[in-house]
């Protein structure tokens, strides 16, 4: 993995993250959903020798993230900005956060591979640490006791982070070599 690129593919991943957060708080969803679709769109340029692989693996994680933010709205432990009372499924802007994040694992992300406690870890730090930088910005909000929300979110990416990574182990199991043109 080059260095530079694994750089690069994080910071562009946290400016699509901003973008949709952004987005979804100000009540333009689709707006703030397109830097993760070019995130993705130059990730499987960049990986195209593995280009396959990873589009399932884009799709795995994304049905993996919105199904995970769905449990999460159906038990009250978060209400997104743009979902109608009773929506069951997040709002598109959050569809652009999972599709990002799910070019992660075998980039930038890769060095953590196999090393699930540390997995553990930082899903109890950085799950929670997220949805709350998210409410901060007006994109969600807790509808209970915010540390009982941060904490089951916590507890929820502590078992999910190291599920991606396995989904990336399993699906793309093949580190993509980022060869720019």
């Amino acid at each position: 993995m080059n260095v530079v690129y694994a750089i690069t593919q994080f910071l562009a991943f946290d400016v699509a993250w901003f973008a949709a957060v952004a987005g979804g708080a100000a009540g333009w969803p689709w707006t703030g959903a397109l830097p993760a679709l070019l995130v993705v769109a130059l990730h499987l340029v960049v990986s195209r020798r593995t280009a396959w692989p990873e589009a399932k693996l884009i799709v795995a994680i994304t049905i993996f993230g919105v199904l995970l933010e769905a449990g999460l709205m159906a038990a009250g432990v978060i209400r997104y900005a743009g979902a109608a009372p009773g929506q069951i499924l997040p709002p598109v802007w959050i569809w652009a956060l999972w599709v990002g994040f799910a070019t992660l694992p075998n980039a930038s992300l890769g060095w953590i591979k196999g090393r699930w406690l540390l997995q553990v870890v930082f899903g109890l730090i950085f799950g929670p640490l997220a949805y709350w930088t998210g409410a901060k910005m007006g994109a969600a909000s807790f509808p209970g006791s915010t540390g009982g929300s941060l904490f089951t979110i916590a507890l929820v990416w502590a078992l999910a982070f190291p599920t991606i990574m396995l989904l990336a182990d399993r699906i793309a199991p093949q580190a993509p070599s980022p060869q720019p043109s």
